[in-house]
């Protein structure tokens, strides 16, 4: 019998030949990352095993983008400790405000997440790394502790689903469309608790890199334990550009068992959105066309890549953002920040209208730049939307892509990107 993909990371990195779903397997982790919001309980956790040393500084990775920059003293103050302990664990990979960005892009545009690899975070959003082939999973500070002593993990082989996705993608439609698509197609049903989401079909095989790291980082609030795109040619381009590393393209075998099989057309997705208090409870836009809104959001570790600010910039070129909206956007890294300077991205929103802010999580869980205050209605294109997530309990989100936002904004209530005169 065959195996999944991730059965077969997980079987590797156990040093098994076979595993199946319920099985409890010690496996080797190849990098483990930590942040400033966590980072420091991580270390103390650490020490309290009674240990001095990682089990290797290249691989535990340390990242400042929660509270950077710090918006309060109280957050200054849990910066600096974070810095200290950095330095005392002489940890090589630390990424911190100037030379920073969100902890999941880091983790992948820095070639620290590789194929057929395991790879933790103490963030939910860490199923991110699976668009590159790996086994990218959230954990908490005990074990990001002891895999920072030991360079190992337990975990439960997870049952797989597979959603084959076919068709032709769309103008204007994006990856965030069909996640949301899959949400409210599944809802909170609990069949993809503890599950792997495997991607698959003509529709992934053409994503970008962009894309496949959107869709792996919102499997997490399916309760999924892992999203996962078998590597490619694509995924080969990408880390060539970013790390010296050899990797194995691990693939699921032909006769692997699947928990459940769904099929999915793209060529009639349209732009979706998630209504404010609920992931699962998602509109296609023509549902919403007309609904005002006062602040629109684009960032995080789901949409404050390159392809999503060019995707804006396109829309915005020459227009105004409308005078009843307030825009930010939060690039996803400094070398997101840079290239979209470079390539005249920022400069076009800019003239738009659009405030740029420096990359951090920003918003998205409701500590700085730009939280959300009584009665605010925002449009966002991040990657939860429950009531309080980005500030006030009194404020309502509204979630989407950017490509939605960036027409929306323009016009001051929800929009159609496929009509909208660009």
């Amino acid at each position: 019998m065959g195996m999944t993909i991730t059965e077969k990371i997980m079987a590797r990195s156990s040093g098994r030949d076979i595993v199946t779903p319920g099985e409890l397997v010690w496996t080797d982790i190849h990098s483990v990352m930590t942040m400033d919001f966590l980072g420091r309980q991580c270390f103390d956790k650490f020490r309290s095993l009674g240990k001095t040393e990682v089990f290797d500084k290249n691989k535990v990775i340390c990242v400042s983008d929660h509270l950077v920059p710090p918006p309060t003293q109280r957050f200054a103050n849990m910066l600096n400790e974070w810095r200290e302990v950095v330095k005392q664990h002489d940890i090589t990979n630390f990424y911190d405000l100037g030379r920073q960005g969100i902890a999941h892009q880091i983790m992948v545009e820095k070639g620290h997440v590789l194929p057929g690899t395991i790879s933790i975070g103490t963030d939910s959003h860490a199923n991110t790394y699976g668009a590159v082939g790996a086994m990218g999973n959230a954990i908490g500070v005990t074990d990001a502790a002891v895999a920072m002593a030991t360079g190992k993990a337990w975990f439960r082989i997870p049952k797989s689903v597979k959603f084959n996705i076919t068709g032709k993608w769309q103008p204007w439609v994006m990856a965030k469309d069909l996640s949301l698509h899959i949400m409210g197609m599944m809802h909170w049903n609990g069949h993809l608790l503890y599950k792997s989401l495997e991607f698959t079909g003509p529709a992934i095989e053409s994503m970008s890199m962009a894309g496949r790291m959107t869709l792996c980082n919102m499997t997490v609030d399916l309760g999924a334990k892992n999203g996962i795109v078998a590597p490619d040619v694509i995924t080969e381009r990408y880390l060539r550009r970013r790390t010296t590393d050899k990797w194995d393209f691990v693939k699921s075998d032909e006769d692997a068992v699947y928990d459940m099989v769904y099929d999915i057309d793209i060529s009639d997705l349209a732009p979706t959105i998630a209504m404010p208090g609920k992931l699962d409870n998602t509109v296609t836009v023509d549902k919403l066309l007309g609904t005002k809104f006062n602040k629109a959001f684009v960032g995080t570790c789901t949409n404050g890549r390159l392809e999503d600010i060019a995707t804006m910039a396109e829309i915005m070129k020459d227009k105004q953002v409308h005078r009843d909206v307030n825009m930010i956007l939060v690039p996803a890294s400094t070398d997101v920040y840079l290239e979209a300077l470079q390539e005249g991205h920022l400069e076009t929103l800019i003239k738009a209208g659009v405030a740029i802010d420096t990359p951090s999580c920003a918003s998205c869980a409701g500590l700085h730049t730009g939280v959300a205050g009584d009665g605010d209605i925002v449009l966002s294109a991040g990657n939860r939307n429950m009531t309080g997530r980005m500030g006030s309990r009194n404020a309502q989100v509204y979630l989407t892509s950017p490509s939605v936002v960036a027409a929306s904004a323009i016009t001051g209530e929800i929009t159609d990107p496929r009509t909208f005169d660009i």
